[in-house]
């Protein structure tokens, strides 16, 4: 296992979760790259390393907070074993079967951060933020997916302009 893109994956969410997340927030909605990764990773990857990057993302994002460090890396481990046996069931060649995946694991995950951060106001914070959030992320993965299986290509991009 070669961890290099696994700490340049981890140094992008230190940087989306310090410098970017203000930047690329619309109304206080924001993308959840985190958890976003961590599916990504589930997806291309072994089930070892889904389960381990996903610790380690849930023990970056959570740094700040020392007493819900644990709870982070458990829901991310999670999600990424979770999106890991959920490609072994499905079949994931479709765009649409991948987006359905994202927008599931993002969404619980957005759920389950309300959860353990917050404990006021529940259901206004799943309605303005969860939901929001995990269709934002959605628009970035619809990007990413487009781009790895060669929708969006610099040909076809010329052709238009």
């Amino acid at each position: 296992m070669k961890a290099i893109p696994y700490v340049f994956y981890l140094a992008l969410i230190a940087m989306h979760q310090v410098i970017w997340r203000d930047v690329t927030s619309i109304f206080g909605v924001t993308i959840n790259l985190t958890a976003f990764l961590v599916i990504a990773v589930a997806l291309y990857k072994t089930e070892t390393i889904a389960a381990w990057f996903g610790f380690g993302a849930g023990l970056l994002l959570a740094a700040g907070r020392p007493d819900v460090i644990g709870w982070h890396a458990l829901i991310l481990a999670f999600l990424g074993l979770t999106a890991f046996h959920v490609r072994e069931r499905l079949n994931l060649d479709s765009l649409y079967a991948k987006m359905l995946l994202v927008a599931s694991g993002v969404l619980l995950h957005n759920i389950l951060e309300t959860l353990v951060d917050q404990t006021q106001g529940l259901l206004y914070l799943l309605w303005s933020s969860a939901i929001p959030g995990a269709l934002y992320t959605c628009i970035l993965a619809l990007l990413f997916f487009s781009i790895k299986e060669g929708h969006i290509t610099i040909q076809k991009l010329k052709a238009i302009f």
